[in-house]
């Protein structure tokens, strides 16, 4: 062990603490879709240091759907952050499963440890069929999700639920459906959100309008992150996934392509 210990110590290894922490929370970034017909980016800034929001984008094995999460855990800096590698770790372990499935899931195996640190997270978790747009959601006490149509409309998704760690025992949260059609964009961001100046609910369906139309998503997110300050007072995340034009449309046995249902 002792020439492994050598081999794989930060110091030994030439990496300072803060360099060794900057890898490490690049690992837990999400890496861009790349898949036919849909596109996703992500960005962030951290108050402290390290951030307590979880964010990830990943596409299934079967290559039929992809998920895309944003948590914020209470707090900021290395206590929430720990909690929220916690968090993402156990959903990552139901990544089969579905999201309202997942999140109770994740949520028992998470909720002793919570509770022993007094803690809550926010959480937005959906899966996107990537066939047909059709998405199946669960939001847990965040809304701060919006989605950008290609006709120009916006609209905010609203929790109807508890935080993770506050939602009582045998009591299972209301899995959701939108339809993403073609050129429509799903946005998902941190409470930091609301820390930015002069900054509404109307920031976040603002910036989803500006997704739809914006050449990559990467390019939009990073127009918008530069316009923050450089130092926030709370964490901020965004992550964002587009179907792109061309991808063929159906209609739903809910509805159209586009619309919301409970």
């Amino acid at each position: 062990m002792g020439l492994l210990q050598d081999l794989y110590d930060d110091e030994d290894a030439g990496l300072d603490q803060t360099a060794r922490l900057r890898s490490v929370q690049a690992a837990f970034r999400p890496v861009p879709v790349d898949t036919t017909g849909w596109t996703s980016a992500s960005a962030s800034r951290a108050a402290a240091g390290v951030s307590g929001d979880l964010a990830e984008i990943v596409v299934a094995p079967d290559g039929r759907s992809a998920t895309l999460t944003l948590g914020d855990v209470m707090g900021k800096g290395t206590p929430a952050g720990l909690l929220a590698a916690n968090l993402l770790g156990a959903l990552d372990a139901l990544a089969r499963e579905n999201p309202a499935v997942a999140v109770e899931g994740a949520e028992n195996a998470v909720r002793a440890r919570f509770e022993r640190a007094s803690a809550f997270a926010t959480l937005f978790h959906a899966r996107v069929r990537l066939a047909d747009g059709a998405v199946e959601f669960v939001d847990a006490g965040h809304g701060f999700a919006a989605i950008g149509h290609a006709d120009g409309r916006t609209e905010r998704i609203a929790s109807v639920d508890l935080p993770i760690g506050l939602q009582p025992r045998g009591f299972a949260r209301l899995p959701r459906h939108v339809d993403l059609g073609p050129g429509d964009v799903l946005v998902c961001a941190s409470d930091g959100i609301l820390e930015l100046p002069d900054a509404t609910f109307d920031t976040l369906t603002d910036l989803a309008a500006r997704l739809v139309a914006v050449p990559t998503l990467t390019d939009g997110l990073a127009a918008f992150m530069a316009s923050a300050p450089e130092r926030v007072d709370d964490d901020l995340t965004l992550v964002a996934l587009r179907r792109e034009h061309g991808t063929a449309g159906r209609t739903t046995p809910d509805g159209p392509e586009g619309s919301t249902r409970r």
